[in-house]
């Protein structure tokens, strides 16, 4: 399915909706985008079956950014719509999101309506001494955001904004592929990965009593359809996700 396709078929099956239920305002930035069940979509993977990972990377991330903007910008809106629901259905109030880097998903409008729903927004920022691990800063109108070494914008670096990624209700991921498993290939630096490692339960047994009793965030992987493969070939540090959105699918492995 190409691009121009997979919009007009988000679009046609949000008109098919026999009266949806509004869960937002009318003034909320993405109020207009009904919501849809995800049986009522399928899309079609690329067949990945003899491909590394470095080859999964660079053939979906070319086609991600061969979406033109105006596409971006509406199935964007289709898919923060779904996660929308998603956030307030686990009644999360501490949510980490990403801004939106190489063709992702935009988050501008979801985290617009996050703050008028009352939710607490965080983005990750690599950690100052620990390499290649992340860090949560709060995120409102008046963090300041920096480019770091990829040149993806981060909250400049305040300790007093830090939020320990176990008290997170929601940390909403960003990737490059994924498939029907909940596996997920990103840009392969292995942020994330150790991150989530780092909040499974298991994980959690070891620390300190208080972490044993706690629950882990919702790791929720947002995406386009076209990021969707048929095989991601699986390493031992990798941490399936418990949910992906995009905008005609919810995948609960």
């Amino acid at each position: 399915m190409n691009h121009n396709a997979q919009a007009q078929h988000a679009i046609d099956l949000m008109g098919r909706v026999a009266n949806p239920t509004p869960v937002m305002a009318a003034s909320d930035p993405i109020s207009n985008v009904a919501y849809f069940s995800s049986s009522a979509a399928n899309s079609q993977a690329l067949d990945t079956t003899d491909l590394s990972r470095n080859e999964i990377r660079k053939l979906v991330r070319q086609s991600r950014n061969c979406i033109n903007q105006d596409e971006q910008e509406q199935l964007a809106l289709i898919a923060s719509r779904h996660i929308l629901a998603e956030i307030q259905a686990s009644n999360a109030k501490h949510v980490a999101l990403y801004r939106a880097n190489d063709g992702e998903l935009a988050t501008d409008k979801l985290i617009e309506t996050l703050w008028q729903e009352g939710v607490t927004t965080y983005l990750p920022r690599l950690h100052p001494f620990r390499e290649g691990q992340l860090i949560f800063l709060h995120y409102d109108k008046q963090t300041q955001l920096e480019a770091n070494q990829f040149g993806i914008l981060e909250p400049k670096l305040d300790v007093t904004q830090l939020m320990p990624a176990f008290k997170l209700d929601v940390i909403l991921t960003p990737l490059v592929a994924f498939d029907i498993h909940g596996n997920r290939i990103g840009m392969g630096g292995g942020y994330y990965d150790r991150c989530l490692g780092a909040l499974t339960p298991q994980a959690l047994a070891f620390g300190p009593p208080a972490f044993q009793a706690l629950t882990p965030p919702i790791a929720i992987g947002f995406a386009h359809d076209c990021q969707q493969v048929s095989h991601i070939p699986v390493e031992a540090w990798d941490i399936p996700l418990a949910m992906i959105i995009t905008p005609t699918r919810r995948i609960t492995p």
